[in-house]
């Protein structure tokens, strides 16, 4: 799915530059509609990457706390942060949905986009949160 919305990002950008330097007319909607799917891809990257603990972080610290429970405690951390954002997220698709946002120039509805992101926070945060009380189902999933 991530790949795919990539794909079409790409392929919406590229095709919307080709009309106005071709066509000079832009691609009705191209903006707006891969605006969308690189937030569908950046969500379900989120989530790919928290399983298999591909995700950029700052290695400079690693060395300074070498005890054993520090992988665990910032798994914790970063289970409870990302749990606490979506809760956030959840609030704020709602609140799309009462407003009946819409996406200008497509005019769809928000929201059904929107919810991608509390579903992926939340995943990332339950894997967290599975690293924290068992470091061994973070090495399983990185074999996957």
């Amino acid at each position: 799915m991530a790949a795919s919305a990539y794909a079409a990002t790409t392929l919406l950008l590229l095709a919307d530059v080709i009309a106005r330097e071709f066509l000079s007319q832009a691609l009705w909607g191209a903006q707006q509609t891969a605006v969308l799917c690189s937030i569908l891809a950046a969500m379900v990257g989120l989530t790919l990457a928290t399983g298999r603990g591909a995700h950029f972080r700052p290695e400079f610290a690693d060395g300074i706390l070498k005890f054993a429970f520090v992988d665990r405690l910032g798994d914790l951390i970063s289970g409870i942060l990302l749990l606490v954002f979506a809760y956030f997220a959840v609030e704020f698709v709602m609140e799309s949905k009462e407003f009946a946002d819409r996406v200008p120039v497509v005019n769809i509805l928000l929201w059904p986009v929107q919810i991608i992101v509390p579903y992926a926070l939340a995943s990332s945060a339950l894997k967290h949160l599975m690293f924290a009380w068992d470091p061994m189902v973070k090495t399983e999933l990185r074999k996957i």
